[in-house]
């Protein structure tokens, strides 16, 4: 782990396992420990140093000599369920004419039940990017000492049945643990690639089960009021896309499904009517001056419009709105707003509809616009406050 900046840098689950892998096989060859060992990085000639918390040898099922190493994931900054976990590799030395490195799930790695993930089913969910990036050390190291012999390695994380139930990994079809991860090898705080690389999972793996359809929210809370609105689809459809409403419409539009619903609360479809496929509060804030314009040609009066242009936060400026009887006929006008640049970030013909949620998970407006033609579907649960 290493400072950038004034944030910490972590590293994946799969760098803690090919750290483990590598210092268990230079164990096995030369009899010594390892207290740090350095690992190449999936992509590129990046190389990290991390730290081995524990080495030993241990009898392996045929009688013969294995190794077990443990690193301590670290996450840095970032706010991951796995951070601390420990991460075993069980390093078995075979001879052999020809060279094999295999790579297994043990306790605490998930194994994926459904299509439409990098790993087929029936594997453990053990990521290509670790899969590559442990091979390649271990290959480092035979070739180092000239050595051909099948290495089997069997990854273990001891509480990953646990961590596993706070993360999608149940949605997403991996049963029994954690996943395996890391596209880069290490972890940047808050990372917004991490979150797309799940909303690409989540949408591939809806379009393996068949679906066409697919409802993007931004959380929990409200995939749970969603899900009430919508109850004939199934649990997989809903997925939660954080603060890029813009990427995932895209992408969900790219593989194919015929109807995508974004649906949330009021603040971040306000920045969505705005042209922001972005919605994180570091990047954009809301424009409530504009927001003001807007009330104000929808027919609020001058003064609630002034006190919406400066209002502290979007919330002030609903809950002025409803003092107004023009709430209904604004807030429509935001979710039409957005509807026209969902539109262009989809890019693609689709079925797109827009849930406005009032945060108490009644619905507001619902706006649904079929294929691009123009023709929209304009159904107000919620006319007036």
């Amino acid at each position: 782990m290493s400072w950038h900046g004034k944030v910490r840098i972590g590293f994946t689950t799969g760098s803690a396992a090919t750290a483990a892998a590598k210092a268990g096989l230079l164990f096995l060859l030369q009899g010594r420990m390892s207290s740090r060992v350095d690992i190449p990085c999936p992509e590129g000639h990046v190389r990290l140093v991390l730290t081995i918390d524990h080495l030993e040898r241990i009898e392996s099922c045929a009688g013969m000599h294995a190794a077990r190493a443990i690193v301590r994931k670290q996450a840095g900054d970032d706010p991951d369920v796995t951070n601390g976990a420990l991460v075993v590799a069980c390093v078995h030395l075979t001879p052999s004419p020809e060279t094999e490195i295999l790579i297994h799930g043990a306790r605490g790695v998930g194994v994926v039940t459904r299509p439409g993930l990098p790993v087929p089913v029936g594997q453990a969910a053990i990521n290509p990017g670790p899969r590559k990036q442990i091979r390649r050390a271990l290959q480092d190291i035979l070739d180092c000492f000239d050595l051909r012999a099948r290495v089997d390695v069997y990854v273990e994380v001891p509480d990953g049945e646990r961590l596993a139930t706070k993360t999608l990994n149940p949605r997403l079809g991996i049963v029994g643990g954690i996943s395996i991860l890391g596209t880069r090898g290490t972890v940047k705080p808050f990372s917004h690639a991490a979150w797309k690389e799940t909303i690409v999972q989540c949408l591939d793996v809806a379009r393996a089960e068949g679906l066409d359809t697919v409802v993007l929210t931004t959380g929990g809370r409200g995939q749970r009021f969603l899900e009430n609105v919508l109850p004939r689809l199934p649990r997989i459809a809903f997925i939660q896309v954080g603060d890029h409403p813009g990427f995932a419409m895209r992408q969900a539009t790219r593989r194919g499904m015929h109807r995508v619903v974004w649906g949330g609360f009021w603040g971040k479809l306000v920045k969505m009517a705005q042209g922001r496929p972005q919605t994180h509060a570091r990047l954009f804030a809301v424009n409530l001056a504009a927001l003001g314009e807007l009330a104000l040609d929808c027919g609020v009066g001058l003064d609630a419009a002034r006190r919406i242009a400066r209002a502290n936060t979007a919330r002030e400026a609903l809950d002025i709105l409803r003092e107004t009887d023009r709430f209904a006929v604004t807030t429509r006008a935001v979710v039409s707003r957005a509807l026209d640049h969902s539109r262009l970030w989809a890019r693609y013909s689709v079925d797109i509809e827009l849930i406005l949620l009032d945060y108490d998970g009644s619905v507001v407006h619902r706006v649904a616009e079929l294929g691009g033609s123009g023709g929209r579907r304009v159904q107000s649960l919620a006319a007036s406050p």
